[in-house]
């Protein structure tokens, strides 16, 4: 039997796809989020010359903001399974001229993380794409160095995604979302085992916060959230999971939000968990 592979359809891509509308996607939520994530490494006690692993790098964005906090003399390795993005991610680095800043293309489900070790990691929105958590949570202890941290930013509640009042299609399109996730064999909500997973193998968990975001239409909350409706509403549809019929609907329902008072956008809630390895 083949080995588990990180969720994808077709080639060492993820599910959610690596195409130009993807990558504007994921900067728009890069930019979303940083405040979120400089926050959190802020509570990790991230500092000049501290290795950083960046677990599931995508194109960079992040990689590079972590390369400029730990400076010249700290180090920053990017684990990617799309080489599509590991060259994209290569070419930002190089630009930006960050030689402590590199990118490996890597499979999270086969193959084994680096043994330098690192003083933090880092991990957002990708434990929910593996086929299974363990054998991550079993590497993360050989890869940090004793009282080395990971923070993990991932689901908890995926379902909280909607938009109210009366989001019905958008309820639909949350629905096939969840399906076809876990039809491809991830984790929506891994946040719910993670913690468990990494006490019961010596980690002390430091802190478990939940990150909720709600945005009004206009702002750059709905802006994300809408955006990914068109964006991977596309690939529900050739996968025969949202019809076309269905996409305008929403679309329908995102353009009537816009002109009532009051309506909103709840994000899937994810939560910040902060763990520290204790023993050698």
């Amino acid at each position: 039997m083949a080995a588990p592979r990180a969720l994808r359809f077709g080639g060492d891509t993820y599910v959610l796809g690596t195409t130009a509308l993807e990558r504007e996607r994921l900067r728009l939520q890069h930019e979303l989020w940083l405040p979120l994530a400089r926050q959190a490494w802020g509570r990790a006690h991230l500092q000049p010359g501290h290795r950083v692993l960046d677990l599931g790098a995508g194109p960079g964005f992040v990689s590079l903001v972590l390369a400029r906090a730990v400076g010249p003399t700290g180090r920053v390795l990017g684990l990617e399974l799309s080489a599509d993005y590991v060259e994209v991610a290569r070419a930002a680095a190089a630009s930006a001229g960050l030689e402590q800043l590199e990118f490996r293309r890597h499979d999270l489900c086969r193959d084994p993380l680096p043994d330098e070790p690192f003083d933090r990691a880092w991990c957002r929105w990708v434990a929910m794409f593996l086929p299974g958590l363990e054998p991550l949570v079993e590497q993360l202890g050989q890869a940090l160095r004793p009282g080395g941290q990971v923070v993990f930013h991932e689901y908890v509640h995926w379902s909280s995604f909607a938009l109210h009042p009366h989001g019905a299609a958008i309820e639909r399109f949350a629905a096939a979302t969840l399906e076809s996730f876990e039809a491809a064999g991830g984790h929506p909500n891994p946040n719910r085992e993670l913690p468990a997973l990494l006490a019961a193998r010596g980690f002390h968990i430091e802190e478990l916060r939940p990150l909720a975001l709600v945005g009004q239409p206009g702002d750059a909350v709905a802006d994300w959230l809408e955006w990914f409706v068109r964006v991977y509403g596309a690939t529900l549809q050739q996968q025969g999971r949202w019809s076309l019929e269905e996409a305008a609907a929403a679309e329908r329902e995102m353009a009537r939000a816009h002109g009532r008072a009051g309506s909103y956008w709840v994000a899937p809630t994810v939560l910040e968990l902060r763990a520290t390895r204790w023993h050698p």
